[in-house]
C-alpha cells in the first residue's frame, strides 16, 4: 500500500513502535528494574510521538502524547524515580493512545477495474503488517541476492553457446540438403561428408558446453535462491517478547476497572513465529486476559479470606514443540464454577437438562467455547456480553491450531492455545493415496515405517498398530478421505506416524512416499466449500496444485475412528467430470478438489476445446464457467442442448455472475445447476456435483 493511498500508513509504524517502547519502560520501572535513568527516555518516546502526531493531524493523539511528556517533565529534570503509584496511570494513557492507534485503521484497496477475472477468488488475504527487521538479516538476504545476480550473470554463455550450436545446426541442414548429398562422385561426396561431420561435431561441441554452462550454473543459481528464499522467510518472523507488554497493560487495566490486583509473568518471549499468525494470536490472547481478569480472578479482600496473596497472577508461557508453538495462560484464581456454567446452559437453551445431567467436566468446559456463552451475572464493559472464549476458538481454529482449557476449583483456570510457527513456506512430505498425491506438513510428523498388513489390529472399523511402546490409533488415509479407493488394502503399509501436540498422536497408511520439498501454502479459493481435513493447496514448478493436508485434523478424525472426510457425498462410481474454464488456477485446483472426493477429472482450457472434448463422450457431468474468451459458458451450453446425441448431459454453471438476470440466461441456454462463486454452503458445491454426476450416469 502506498502512501498516497494511505497517509498514515507511517506514522502508525512509528506510533506502534513509539507506544511499546514506552510500555516497556514503564513496565519495567514498576518491576524495579528501570530508574532514574529510565526518565529521560520515556519523555523522549512521548516527545516523538507527539510531534509525529501533529504532522499527520491526529491532534488528540498529540495532546495525550503532551500529557505524557508533561507528567515525566518534573521527573526528568531532578533527575528522580517515578513514584510507583503513578506508574499505572501512564500506562493508562498509553493504553488509551494504543486504542486511538487501533481505531486509524488503513483505508481499504480500491479494486481496479482491470483486475476483474471470471476465475474463482482466492481467499481474502490478511491486511498487510509491518514489523521491524534486524539488520543482520537483511544484510544476509542482500547478500545472498547479489550472489544470485552474478551467477545469472555467468549464464550468459549458455546463450552464445546454444547461439553458436543453433547456427551450426542450421549449417547442417543446408549440407545435408544440399545436391551433394544424392550426386556427386565419390571424391566430391567424400568431401561433403567430411564438411557434415565438421558442422556435426562444432553443434556437439556447443551443446556439450552449453549443457555443462547450464548444469553448474543453474545448480549455483539454486542455491542463492533457496538461501534467498530462507532469508526472507525469517524476516517475517517476529519474536512472542512483542505480546508481552500489551497483555501486561490489558491485564493491568482489566483488573484494576474491577478493584483486582495482578502481577502477570511471562516466559519464552525469545521463541519466533510468522508476523500473521503472531497478529492474530494476540487478538485471542487479549480475550483470554480480560477473561482471566474478569472470571478467574478474586478481590483482595476475597483472596485474603482464602489465605492467598491480595495479588492475583496470570502467567504467558511460550513454548515451542517441533513446527508449532503453544501459549499456556494460567492463573491461581477461583477455577470455573461448573454448577453455574451447567445452570447457564440450560437457562440459554444451550443444552437439555438430560444432556446436562450426563456433561463431564470436560464436556462442561467444553460448553465456554460456544458462541453467546457467558456466565457473567451482569453485562459490563468486560464481560456478560458472549464474546470472548468462542472467538477464541474461531481464531485459533482458522490458523489450523487447537485450544483446550482445564481448571482446579479455587485454585485457578489454565487455556491454552497451540498455533504453526508459520502460514507461508513450510517443509512438506509428498504422499499418493489412490492416484491423488498429496502433502503433509513435514513438521507434523514423528515417523514413517513400513509395516505388513497383519501388524494392524482391526477391532470393527478401528485400526491401531504398536510404535514406541505406545498403541496408535490407525486408518488407510485413503478411508479418512473417504476415497473411492478405499476399499483397496495392501499387503505392506507405509505408515505416517502424526503428531498433533496437545491433541496426541495417531498414524496413517499411505500407498506411496513421494519425497520431501519445501513449499508456500495458499488458501482455497474463497468459492470451495470449507474441507475439515484441508488447510491449503500448494503449487509446484510447472504450476500444478495440491492439496494440503491438515495433520490436526487427521488425527481427530482417526482418533475418533471416523471417516467422515473431505466431502460428505461420495459418488458410488468413478465418475468422468469434464471441467472448462481459461483459468488455470481454477482449473487445476477443482481438478484436485473433486479428485480428492473420487471422480475422474478431464480439463478443458476454452470453450471451443471443451466443446470437441464433450462430443467424444463418456462424460457424467460438465463444469463450466460463463465468461470466457471466444465462446462463452452459455455458448457451449447452446450446443450441447442443440446436440441430439449430448442434449441430457448435465451442466453446472459456476460463475461470479450474480443477479436473477444472469441465472434466467443459465435457464434459458439449458444449464442443469447454476452456481455463484463465494455463495456456496459448506458441502453444497459437491453435493450438487454428485446429483447431477449420478442423473447424467444414468442418462447416458
Amino acid at each position: 500500500m502506498s502512501l498516497d493511498s494511505d497517509p498514515l500508513l507511517y506514522f502508525r509504524i512509528e506510533a506502534r513502535e513509539l507506544l511499546e517502547q514506552l510500555t516497556q519502560g514503564l513496565l519495567s520501572m514498576d518491576d524495579g528494574e528501570g530508574g532514574a535513568q529510565g526518565v529521560p527516555e520515556l519523555f523522549r518516546y512521548a516527545h516523538t510521538l507527539k510531534g509525529a502526531a501533529r504532522v499527520v493531524g491526529q491532534s488528540h493523539m498529540a495532546e495525550m502524547a503532551h500529557a505524557v511528556e508533561d507528567a515525566l517533565s518534573p521527573y526528568r529534570d531532578s533527575g528522580g524515580h517515578l513514584p510507583p503509584d503513578s506508574v499505572h496511570e501512564f500506562l493508562r494513557l498509553v493504553g488509551q493512545m494504543a486504542n486511538a492507534l487501533d481505531a486509524l485503521e488503513a483505508p481499504p484497496p480500491t479494486p481496479s477495474s482491470s483486475e476483474e477475472s471470471p476465475s474463482i477468488p482466492l481467499a481474502e488475504a490478511p491486511s498487510s503488517e509491518v514489523v521491524r527487521v534486524e539488520l543482520e538479516r537483511l544484510d544476509t538476504l542482500l547478500e545472498g541476492l547479489s550472489e544470485a545476480v552474478v551467477q545469472l550473470g555467468g549464464l550468459r554463455g549458455v546463450v552464445e553457446s546454444l547461439s553458436q550450436a543453433h547456427h551450426g545446426a542450421n549449417g547442417l541442414v543446408e549440407q545435408l540438403t544440399s545436391p551433394m548429398a544424392s550426386s556427386g562422385s565419390s571424391a566430391e561426396r567424400a568431401r561433403w561428408l567430411g564438411r557434415v561431420l565438421s558442422v556435426a561435431e562444432g553443434v556437439r561441441s556447443s551443446l556439450v558446453k552449453a549443457g555443462r554452462q547450464l548444469g553448474g550454473g543453474l545448480g549455483q543459481v539454486e542455491s542463492e535462491l533457496g538461501r534467498l528464499r530462507d532469508g526472507a522467510h525469517t524476516l517475517r518472523l517476529v519474536p512472542t517478547q512483542t505480546l508481552f507488554g500489551p497483555l501486561e497493560l490489558v491485564a493491568r487495566d482489566v483488573a484494576t476497572s474491577l478493584g483486582r490486583q495482578v502481577e502477570v509473568r511471562a516466559e519464552g518471549g525469545d521463541i519466533q513465529i510468522d508476523g500473521h499468525v503472531l497478529s492474530a494470536v494476540r487478538q485471542a490472547l487479549l480475550h483470554v486476559v480480560r477473561n482471566a481478569m474478569d472470571h478467574g480472578l478474586e478481590n483482595p479482600d476475597e483472596r485474603r479470606a482464602l489465605g492467598k496473596s491480595p495479588t492475583g497472577v496470570f502467567s504467558v508461557k511460550v513454548k515451542r514443540r517441533g513446527g508449532r508453538v503453544s501459549f499456556l495462560c494460567e492463573d491461581d484464581g477461583r477455577g470455573v464454577d461448573l454448577g453455574r456454567v451447567r445452570q447457564v446452559a440450560l437457562e440459554r437453551g444451550v443444552a437439555s437438562l438430560e444432556e446436562v445431567e450426563t456433561l463431564d467436566e470436560e464436556g462442561c468446559l467444553e460448553l465456554l467455547f460456544r458462541p453467546g456463552f457467558s456466565t457473567a451475572r451482569t453485562i459490563t464493559d468486560v464481560s456478560g456480553r458472549g464474546v470472548g472464549l468462542d472467538v477464541v476458538r474461531d481464531t485459533v481454529r482458522r490458523l489450523k491450531g487447537d485450544v483446550s482449557i482445564s481448571s482446579r476449583p479455587g485454585l485457578g483456570t489454565c487455556i491454552t492455545l497451540e498455533v504453526p510457527l508459520t502460514l507461508a513456506s513450510l517443509e512438506v512430505l509428498g504422499v499418493e493415496v489412490g492416484g491423488q498425491r498429496l502433502l503433509l506438513p513435514l513438521e507434523s510428523l514423528g515417523a514413517a515405517i513400513h509395516l505388513p498388513a497383519e501388524a494392524v489390529t482391526w477391532t470393527g472399523g478401528r485400526g491401531s498398530i504398536s510404535h514406541a511402546g505406545e498403541v496408535l490409533a490407525f486408518l488407510p488415509l485413503a478411508e479418512v478421505l473417504d476415497s473411492a479407493e478405499s476399499a483397496q488394502r495392501p499387503r505392506v503399509w507405509s505408515v505416517l506416524v502424526l503428531d498433533a501436540g496437545s491433541l496426541g498422536r495417531a498414524a496413517v497408511g499411505v500407498d506411496k512416499l513421494l519425497g520431501i520439498s519445501r513449499r508456500v501454502s495458499r488458501p482455497l479459493p474463497a468459492s470451495v466449500p470449507p474441507l475439515p481435513l484441508v488447510t491449503g493447496a500448494s503449487f509446484d514448478e510447472q504450476g500444478v496444485p495440491t492439496l494440503l493436508l491438515d495433520a490436526a485434523g487427521l488425527v481427530r478424525r482417526i482418533q475418533s475412528g471416523s471417516s467422515a472426510g473431505l466431502a460428505k457425498v461420495k459418488p458410488v462410481q468413478r465418475h468422468l467430470i469434464l471441467v472448462v474454464d481459461d483459468s488455470v488456477t481454477t482449473r487445476m485446483l477443482e481438478k484436485s478438489i473433486l479428485e480428492a472426493a473420487g471422480y475422474q477429472v478431464e480439463l478443458a482450457a476454452s470453450g471451443e476445446e471443451g466443446l470437441e472434448k464433450v462430443q467424444r463422450g463418456g462424460h457424467s457431468l460438465l463444469i463450466v464457467d460463463v465468461e470466457m474468451p471466444g465462446m462463452t459458458g452459455l455458448d457451449v451450453t447452446r450446443h450441447i442442448r442443440a446436440n441430439p446425441a449430448l442434449n441430457a448431459l448435465p451442466i453446472l454453471m459456476v460463475s461470479s455472475l450474480a443477479t436473477d438476470e444472469d441465472k434466467r440466461r443459465g435457464r434459458e441456454a439449458g444449464v442443469s445447476a447454476y452456481i455463484v462463486k463465494g455463495e456456496f454452503h459448506q458441502h453444497g458445491f459437491l453435493e450438487t456435483v454428485a446429483r447431477l454426476a449420478a442423473s447424467g450416469r444414468r442418462s447416458a
